[in-house]
């Protein structure tokens, strides 16, 4: 719906890569850029079927869940079991746990999830991509698209089961929704404001979708607002209060459905997880936090997800219901996070300028997924491409030369049709400007707020990206005339502007991080899907790297002590044990013990192995 609000009459079907070498309409020669353009798509394109390919084929990531990706697993299989509604609290996005069972409903296989997921994540790509091309003219759309496609970053997550995806489809959905008021607001005055109402409220719909993605574009809900309200100050009070209304509408029956399923599961008609953010607000604040994602001391490697184990740690009543610990917990960590930010305000206010200043580097900082990790089992994979601070450097000029006070569009050759009217207006670049702030300061803020990573990260790219391309175009004019080149610029970013954006560019290569080799938790992840796809033991060898790398982890032995005497290596699992209990005992002498269920669990395994031992014949039975 969302590609169709407001789209001119008789506009051709496009594609990225049928627009790339355009320049001056379909007519006009291919260039040597323009060939070049069409190249770099093609194998951008390519690269990007390649990868996702292969992930999905030879990756156990993508055949098994863990953490975050398991809970949205059992939510979606929960839904799918007891269609539409399901029956338990979502702990995290629910929106996103719909999306999974799109796929998963035809066989309950996680990975055809995933697949729905990259064919939406495609098919939005299109549609910015067109409009990009109405805003900008070809040649600089084609070197946005270029920039989003070539993000490392962007690739990494689109096939990961995580709720990123389907936040930046939600943001770029939104770009497409205000491009179709800009249109409106060209159309005859007889049509013009249904148009502009139509298209308001899929802006509307697209920010709840948002919303629902990702909690903290909440923040952007006003910007949108005053987006509509500057596009509409020329049509009249009544005009600005309808286009409002339409977009609150629009939010509203996004979220809806959402707040009745679960009113209908729960009693309560929450959009939001049922955590409430509790889990990574503690994260990013707590004495161990660099403002990356940690274990909060709570000596879970899956924090936020073993609820059962957090609640133990936290003396939280077991007899609550799910969602009323889910709560609890979120409260509890709230709580201890506003309690060290009140003891060591010192602290706190170094760690934001850290988090803002991991936020704007090009390191890919892990959360879920391990970006080396996975360089290890696709050895070709995010090579090249366009660094995060390099991108955001192109946005800076891409965002001068458009929003530049008093002019018109200044980056689009002479020989280029000229713009729409809807897009050459000041008063819609002013609404572009509110749109795009937005997108930008929400998950700023949250980055800063909880806790900084690639994947909290990734949302910036899309204003980045958007204005990236007049950017380019505008670096390109000005060179070719610096060469005496064919083409001239109606103007050129200014010089202070082109210094900033180096600068920007050129901190993005310092290093936020140290790391060389994939992290321990990346194994312990590795190994814990490995075993749920029926490859133990390769999930003992992931195991082993894992404690290599931290050997002091008790978590990681309790784990691979279960692991040995499930594949008969009693020795083994009795010396991971071992470890376990003198690791207990050490933290009980110190005054800080170990959370009561791994002990628990390791003396489960305990009494498993000594039955083994003392009953040789069982063993095959417990290694099953």
């Amino acid at each position: 719906m969302l590609g169709a609000v407001g789209e001119p009459s008789g506009e051709a079907a496009s594609t990225p890569a049928a627009d790339a070498g355009a320049g001056t309409g379909a007519e006009a020669p291919r260039d040597e850029l323009g060939r070049l353009l069409s190249l770099l798509m093609f194998i951008a394109v390519v690269y990007r079927v390649a990868y996702h390919a292969t992930y999905l084929g030879e990756v156990p990531f993508a055949l098994g869940t863990f953490s975050d990706g398991a809970v949205y697993e059992q939510a979606a299989l929960d839904i799918l079991e007891r269609p539409p509604l399901g029956t338990r609290p979502f702990y995290l996005q629910g929106a996103y746990a719909y999306l999974l069972t799109l796929g998963m409903a035809i066989r309950p296989w996680s990975s055809l999830g995933l697949i729905v997921q990259l064919l939406l994540g495609a098919g939005v790509l299109v549609l910015v991509h067109r409009r990009s091309k109405l805003l900008w003219g070809p040649r600089a759309a084609t070197y946005g698209t270029l920039a989003l496609l070539l993000h490392p970053g962007l690739s990494f997550y689109e096939n990961k089961y995580l709720s990123a995806e389907l936040g930046i489809c939600a943001n770029l959905l939104m770009f497409v929704a205000f491009t179709g008021v800009l249109i409106g607001l060209s159309r005859e005055p007889e049509r013009r404001l249904r148009r502009v109402l139509g298209a308001s409220l899929a802006l509307g719909a697209a920010a709840g979708l948002a919303v629902l993605a990702r909690p903290n574009m909440i923040l952007a809900v006003p910007f949108a607002v005053m987006a509509v309200v500057a596009c509409l100050r020329e049509e009249g009070t009544k005009a600005r209060a309808l286009g409002v209304g339409a977009l609150l509408l629009g939010s509203s029956l996004a979220l809806a459905p959402m707040a009745a399923r679960n009113y209908a599961v729960t009693g309560y008609p929450d959009v939001q997880p049922v955590h409430g953010g509790g889990t990574s607000f503690f994260i990013g604040n707590n004495p161990k936090s660099k403002g990356v994602w940690n274990d909060g001391g709570l000596l879970s490697a899956r924090l936020g997800t073993e609820s059962s184990e957090l609640a133990e740690a936290l003396e939280i009543s077991t007899e609550l219901d799910e969602r009323a610990q889910a709560r609890a917990i979120g409260d509890a960590l709230y709580a201890r996070a506003f309690a060290w930010i009140a003891e060591n305000p010192g602290d706190f206010a170094r760690l934001e300028v850290h988090k803002l200043w991991l936020s704007v580097g090009n390191d890919q900082l892990s959360q879920d997924y391990d970006w080396l990790g996975e360089r290890e089992l696709i050895p070709w994979a995010h090579r090249v491409g366009v660094p995060f601070a390099l991108l955001v450097a192109l946005g800076l000029i891409g965002a001068g030369v458009v929003f530049r006070p008093g002019e018109g569009p200044r980056w689009r050759p002479e020989d280029e049709a000229p713009l729409h009217e809807a897009f050459a207006s000041v008063a819609g670049r002013r609404g572009l400007a509110w749109l795009l702030a937005g997108l930008l300061l929400a998950p700023l803020a949250a980055n800063l707020l909880f806790f900084t990573s690639s994947q909290h990260r990734l949302p910036l790219i899309v204003p980045a990206a958007l204005v990236a391309g007049p950017g380019v175009a505008a670096v390109v004019a000005l060179l070719r005339r610096w060469r005496g080149g064919e083409s001239e610029a109606g103007g050129s970013p200014r010089a202070w502007l082109l210094v900033v954006a180096v600068l920007v560019a050129a901190q993005g290569a310092w290093p936020r991080t140290h790391r060389s080799e994939p992290s321990p938790v990346h194994y312990y992840n590795l190994a814990m899907v490995q075993d749920e796809i029926g490859d133990p033991r390769e999930a003992l060898k992931s195991f082993d790297r894992a404690i290599e790398l931290r050997p002091e982890q008790p978590l990681f032995h309790m784990r691979r002590a279960h692991m040995r005497m499930r594949l008969e290596d009693l020795e083994g699992a009795q010396e991971d044990l071992n470890f376990v209990f003198d690791a207990a005992a050490e933290a009980e002498a110190k005054g800080h013990p170990l959370p009561d269920w791994i002990v628990q669990r390791a003396l489960l395994d305990q009494a498993s192995v000594d039955f083994a031992r003392e009953h040789p014949e069982a063993r095959r039975r417990i290694g099953r």
